[in-house]
């Protein structure tokens, strides 16, 4: 191995990496990407792809594989032992085009990110392993990396290092980080994915969701994956190391639920673990990140981990490729920190909630219920897990001076689609990557300062700004160039105000930068400044 540069070098080809390689690609950004494995993954690992996360990979290009490769999961049901009521979480309520989660392996999740990631350009390189980091006074890096076949070693001096290296992570030890470690002591959890057989006839656990059987002593989750097999889940006190994880030992546990309803296949794949919570001090230190589960871990109740850190890659990348670009100052990737980890934080506490609820063994199961009986505990559930409730602090952008317009929407809320015409919705023009100016025009008095404001950015960013003018059904008046007449006042009443003409400016992963009335578009235009300058 010799020595190189490179612009971004990733340390990890896992979910998290793959988006982020995905991210600055499709951006124009060069990357190198290695991972210590010698070939991809060929376990499914994490198998729930959720809402918001199903929204990014609209907005990225991908979506459509996972909806064809995914099963549609609608509900979480908890079932708790001796009482004869189940607690359902139900998802087909959000305000999303995708008010449910997909079931698909993390392996499948891989190989159609590495497909995507490879048409842009992209390569990976196996088998090579980060050894160590140094920074100059300067804040250069140098990365030494290894082959892991043949023991060479070379060196990397990136402008950019990021770590998506999951939970032992090298570049979190050398970012010089603190990490805060929780661990869930005395519980242990064996999965496998296996057919399952009925012996008699109505399946006891139905296909669509996610079923959990929770008692005293442990909690059972099945799961219908693609390619007719299941994900079957035990969570129960003890030592992961000792824990019997033979399919007779599994088949003891359904057989207590099920009353030998159910036969286990032939298992495709088998492992034990042990679950805890983790958050690192910082995500960046100078031109060094941590993203994903590199700077975080967290319960598995409700399958959050992958999701959340895939949004960490979603949040980086836009930035990232901006300060390469030379667009705007790299004081905006500060912002990734002070964004992403308070949603980190609270993943954490959420999922802890619902482990309390889950997988607190040896807590009276009465008590677990009366959690989950609280008013409002199924509908926040579903919004944490689906992560449609997260929204980002002040980090970034400003609202409107004299006003909360429309329904309530604040800076860094995200985003919701809304239908403008039969065959356009707002979420199909944010694909383009970079910023979205929607101008909610009413009043045709307004049509030429809305035609000054877009030649002004225009001049001023160009390409990295799109604008979408929306006018109402009905709308008489000359209206600027490009507008587009939507079919009812949906988007204005979401994304405008009912006493005159509003401009939202929307970020590249699809929260909202800035929020106010036309009047007050210079709100808007400093927004973009302060960002893309």
């Amino acid at each position: 191995m010799s020595s190189s540069r490179s612009p971004v070098l990733i340390v990890g080809a896992g979910p998290t990496g793959l988006t982020l390689g995905i991210e600055l690609l499709r951006r124009g950004v060069g990357i190198r990407l290695i991972d210590r494995l010698t070939t991809p993954v060929t376990t499914s690992r994490s198998f729930t792809v959720h809402t918001r996360t199903l929204e990014l990979l609209e907005q990225a290009g991908i979506v459509d594989e996972f909806q064809e490769r995914g099963l549609r999961g609608e509900w979480m049901d908890y079932r708790f032992a001796g009482f004869p009521e189940k607690v359902r979480l139900d998802f087909t309520g959000l305000d999303s085009r995708y008010p449910y989660f997909r079931t698909i392996g993390q392996c499948d999740t891989e190989e159609i990110l590495r497909r995507h990631f490879t048409a842009l350009g992209g390569a990976i390189d196996w088998h090579t392993e980060l050894v160590s980091v140094t920074t100059d006074p300067d804040g250069g890096v140098t990365a030494i990396v290894r082959d892991t076949n043949s023991g060479e070693t070379g060196t990397v001096h990136p402008d950019w290092l990021v770590g998506c290296d999951g939970v032992h992570s090298t570049v979190a030890d050398y970012s010089g980080a603190q990490v805060g470690r929780a661990e869930y002591v005395g519980t242990a959890m064996r999965m496998m994915d296996v057919p399952l057989r009925r012996q008699s006839p109505g399946f006891p656990v139905e296909v669509g969701g996610i079923d959990y059987r929770i008692t005293r002593d442990h909690m059972l989750l099945t799961t219908a994956l693609p390619g007719g097999v299941w994900r079957v889940l035990i969570s129960e006190p003890g030592d992961a190391r000792n824990i019997d994880a033979s399919a007779a030992a599994f088949q003891k546990v359904l057989d207590e639920h099920f009353g030998g309803a159910v036969r286990l296949g032939s298992p495709e794949w088998t492992t034990v673990f042990r679950t805890r919570r983790r958050l690192t001090s910082r995500y960046r230190n100078g031109r060094i990140f941590v993203c994903g589960d590199a700077g975080h871990e967290r319960s598995p109740a409700g399958g959050q981990g992958m999701n959340t850190s895939m949004q960490d890659a979603f949040n980086l990348g836009w930035k990232l490729a901006a300060v390469v670009h030379g667009h705007t100052r790299e004081s905006l990737l500060d912002s990734y920190e002070a964004e992403r980890r308070p949603i980190a934080e609270q993943v954490i506490a959420g999922t802890h909630e619902l482990h309390s609820v889950l997988m607190d063994h040896g807590r009276p199961v009465a008590e677990r219920l009366a959690i989950a009986r609280e008013p409002g505990f199924t509908e926040q559930a579903v919004a944490r897990i689906s992560g449609i409730a997260y929204r980002y602090g002040s980090a970034l952008g400003t609202g409107s001076p004299s006003q909360r317009l429309s329904e309530g929407l604040v800076v860094g809320d995200r985003a919701s689609d809304v239908e403008i015409t039969a065959r356009l919705r707002l979420h199909e023009r944010l694909r383009h990557g970079g910023h979205t100016l929607v101008v909610a025009h009413r009043d045709p008095h307004d049509a030429a300062n809305i035609s000054a404001l877009l030649t002004r950015v225009r001049h001023r960013f160009g390409a990295r700004v799109e604008p979408v003018v929306v006018t109402p059904p009905g709308y008489h008046g000359p209206g600027p160039a490009g507008a587009i007449t939507a079919d009812s006042r949906r988007i204005h009443d979401r994304y405008g105000t009912p006493g005159g003409d509003a401009v939202c400016l929307i970020r590249p992963d699809g929260y909202i930068g800035a929020h106010c009335l036309l009047t007050e578009e210079n709100t808007a235009f400093a927004t973009l400044r302060d960002t893309l300058s």
